[in-house]
C-alpha cells in the first residue's frame, strides 16, 4: 500500500535530537515514545473549549490576492485530453473508462512514489512521480473527463509517521494517511489503489473534493514552510481554510507556522482550535503541550532578564 503524507506537525524536537519513525534507531524511538506519552498530560476536552472568537481574515497574516491553487489538483492537461481523445468516442463512457484503465495497466503506468511530491493529476500523468493523492486525482480526473462519476476515499489504515528536517534544522514529524479513488461503473464501482495495487482491507470513507484539495494545499504549505517560504505557506493554508474551515489538520498546521515564527499565543489558539474541532487530534495535543513548555521557558527567561531567542527550535 502506498501513502500520502498529510503533513501534520506532531512535535518539534530539540535541535540536538530527532524525532523518528521506526526505521531509526531504538534509542531515538524511545525518545519519541517518551515525547508522545507526555502529551497525555495535556488534559483538554473539547467540551471545555468554547468556540474561539477571532475572525479568519484578521487572524491570519494579510496577503495579496492570488490565483487559487486548489483547482489545479484535478485540472485535465492537453496531454491527458489527447490520451482520452485517442479512445474511440463511439464507445460508452463506461467502455471508455475501462479502456483508460486497461491502457494504463497495459503500458505499465507506474507512479514513482515520493511523499514529498504532492503532484496534481496533470503532473502525475506527465512526470510519473507523486504520492497516492496524486494517483487518485489522476484517476478521478480521467473518469470525469469521459463522463463517469468518481470520488476520493480515505482509508482508515493505521497511520504511519516519518520525520523530516527543515532548512533551519528543526524536525517535523508527519502523520501519513492513505487516499484512493473510486470509479462508478454502472451497477458497480471499482476502487483504484495507487499503481493498481490490491485493494486495502481497511475501512474506506468517501471524502469530498474540497477535503482532498485542502489536504493537497496543506501538504504544499508545509513543504513551503520547510523551505523557509512562510508567506506562501500561509497563503496556501488560508485557501485551505476557505475550503474546509473546520479542518483540524489545517488549524494544526497554522499553529505549526506560528510556532516557527515564535508567535506562541497565536500557535496556542490554533492548536486549541484544532483540538476543539477534533478531540482525537493527538498531534495538536502534542504541539499544544510543546507551546506550553516554551511559554513557561519564556516567562522564566523574562524573569531572569534574558533576551528571547524566537528562532530557536528546541
Amino acid at each position: 500500500m502506498r501513502w500520502i503524507a498529510i503533513l501534520v506537525s506532531v512535535m518539534l524536537a530539540a535541535c540536538s535530537s530527532s524525532t523518528t519513525t521506526s526505521s531509526f534507531t531504538s534509542s531515538e524511538n524511545r525518545e519519541l515514545g517518551e515525547q508522545l506519552s507526555q502529551s497525555k498530560q495535556v488534559g483538554i476536552s473539547p467540551l471545555e473549549i468554547p468556540p474561539l472568537p477571532w475572525d479568519m481574515d484578521s487572524y491570519l497574516p494579510t496577503a495579496p490576492k492570488s490565483t487559487p491553487v486548489a483547482p489545479t489538483l484535478l485540472a485535465v492537461s492537453p496531454e491527458m485530453r489527447a490520451f482520452v481523445d485517442s479512445i474511440d468516442p463511439s464507445m460508452s463512457p463506461r467502455q471508455r473508462m475501462y479502456r483508460i484503465l486497461y491502457l494504463l495497466r497495459l503500458e505499465r503506468f507506474h507512479l514513482e512514489y515520493d511523499l514529498d511530491t504532492t503532484a496534481t493529476a496533470a503532473e502525475a500523468f506527465a512526470q510519473k512521480r507523486g504520492n497516492c493523492i496524486s494517483f487518485a486525482a489522476m484517476i478521478v480526473a480521467f473518469a470525469r473527463e469521459v463522463g463517469i462519476p468518481a470520488h476520493f476515499n480515505r482509508v482508515h489504515a493505521p497511520q504511519g509517521r516519518r520525520a523530516t528536517r527543515s532548512i533551519s534544522g528543526s524536525v517535523l514529524v508527519e502523520n501519513i494517511l492513505h487516499i484512493n479513488a473510486e470509479v462508478s461503473l454502472g451497477w458497480s464501482s471499482e476502487i483504484i489503489e495507487m499503481n493498481f495495487a490490491p485493494q486495502s482491507r481497511y475501512r474506506h470513507e468517501r471524502i469530498s473534493d474540497e477535503e482532498v484539495q485542502s489536504l493537497f494545499l496543506n501538504n504544499l504549505a508545509l513543504n513551503k514552510a520547510r523551505d523557509g517560504e512562510q508567506h506562501i505557506a500561509f497563503n496556501l493554508l488560508r485557501e485551505a481554510l476557505g475550503l474546509t474551515p473546520k479542518s483540524s489538520i489545517v488549524w494544526n498546521s497554522i499553529g505549526y507556522l506560528y510556532r516557527r515564527q515564535g508567535k506562541l499565543d497565536l500557535a496556542e489558539m490554533s492548536y486549541t482550535r484544532a483540538i476543539y474541532l477534533d478531540s482525537k487530534n493527538n498531534s495538536a495535543r502534542n504541539n499544544l503541550q510543546r507551546v506550553y513548555q516554551l511559554q513557561n521557558r519564556l516567562e522564566l527567561l523574562q524573569a531572569a532578564g534574558s533576551p528571547q531567542n524566537s528562532d530557536q527550535d528546541s
